[in-house]
């Protein structure tokens, strides 16, 4: 005689459920939804939803009608009925705009679990094409875990979407977002400009915005022939900035370190340059001043060789916390993070070149908490195409 103390048959109690959803058998309440009837029943969304029961049971006006009128998506509302009677949903064969029309409503009614296993879905359909998309409603909705994983994506993607025609449906919040991110930082300047500049053609915006937009651009780091051909026909930078901007070209130097035809520029700029440090805490900060400024795009830092420098921060070797960073600037005031280290080790000490976009560099500050002015730390910056 066989017996067992678990009897589980809840796979025929989900059938029946799921033959019950939308359907007018035994049903007690109908949905108008987008001109559909959708037949429900209450103490089965009760049961499965804060927000139903709420709505059905909770002494508002709902409670005592057989009919509602909800205002949403009636493919979403009938996924989500689906899922609340069998706690499964399909999202393969659904289009992401009808996802994220459902990830909206399921998180407009709190069920947590559902919005979480949306979430996870999307992470692994990310792509060029959908990644901003996706971005934005995760931003509207402050669902943080899906937004950072669109962020990490566009920066494993950056130069292909920054050029693609998504872009120009980003909302403006995340796309100065997106623009002010480190990876995006690497991307050349002209193709920052084309990617701003096709996104305020086509959005309907207040002018500040639009200047806030062109405003990120660097466009002395932009080549004279680009500024001339692609720039200038745009009519965003008026004739007398456009002279400034060339002037500035001029003044730092721009020609001089331009490489002949197949050869590639290798002067180091940074040959002579004074280096001063400054102990704050525990973040030491090496400036080098160049003596004048430059157009570079390279900087190679010769650090001290040391084993114990490379530890993760719970090491007990690992002198201190925290991030290593460089940055340049043109006048000293104004600073741009070119690169910046994982926390825990000493990232420059195991990768000594950074390659960036084009800047007019007269100081370069590398920042750390792991070296001092006795470690003899060098540098050599130039300008590689």
């Amino acid at each position: 005689m066989i017996s067992t103390c678990m009897i589980d048959h809840s796979d025929q109690v989900l059938v029946c459920l799921g033959e019950l959803c939308t359907s007018v058998d035994y049903s007690d309440v109908t949905f108008l939804v987008q001109n559909e009837q959708i037949p429900a029943h209450r103490a089965i969304l009760a049961a499965r939803s804060e927000y139903f029961r709420a709505l059905l049971y909770g002494g508002l006006k709902e409670s005592n009608q057989s009919k509602i009128t909800l205002d949403v998506s009636s493919t979403a509302f009938k996924q989500l009925l689906r899922y609340i009677y069998t706690g499964s949903s399909e999202l393969k064969d659904m289009e992401v705009d009808d996802i994220l029309t459902l990830l909206g409503l399921v998180h407009q009614y709190g069920i947590t679990a559902f919005v979480k296993a949306i979430s996870d879905y999307l992470y692994g359909v990310l792509t060029v094409a959908n990644v901003f998309t996706i971005a934005d409603e995760a931003r509207l909705l402050d669902l943080a875990e899906l937004a950072d994983k669109c962020y990490e994506f566009m920066d494993g993607n950056a130069c292909s979407v920054i050029k693609h025609d998504s872009l120009s449906n980003l909302s403006f919040d995340t796309l100065v977002m997106v623009l002010g991110r480190e990876r995006f930082k690497h991307i050349e300047e002209i193709e920052i400009f084309q990617a701003v500049h096709k996104w305020c053609q086509n959005n309907d915006v207040a002018e500040g915005k639009k200047k806030i937009l062109y405003e990120k651009v660097q466009y002395s780091a932009i080549p004279r022939n680009n500024l001339l051909q692609i720039v200038r026909p745009t009519g965003v930078v008026n004739s007398e900035h456009l002279l400034n901007i060339i002037s500035i070209q001029d003044g730092i130097g721009l020609h001089p370190y331009q490489p002949p035809p197949g050869k590639t520029t290798n002067k180091d700029v940074a040959a002579n340059a004074r280096v001063t440090w400054i102990m704050a805490g525990q973040v030491h900060r090496a400036y080098f001043d160049l003596r004048k400024p430059y157009l570079i795009n390279y900087v190679h830092l010769t650090l001290v060789s040391n084993e114990k420098l490379y530890k993760p921060v719970s090491s007990p070797y690992r002198p201190m916390a925290g991030q290593e960073r460089l940055s340049v600037s043109s006048d000293g005031a104004s600073w741009s993070t070119v690169f910046v280290g994982t926390s825990g080790t000493s990232y420059f000490a195991l990768n000594t070149s950074i390659n960036f976009p084009i800047y007019p560099v007269r100081y370069i500050r590398f920042e750390t908490p792991l070296y001092t002015p006795h470690s003899g730390i060098s540098l050599s910056a130039m300008l590689n195409q």
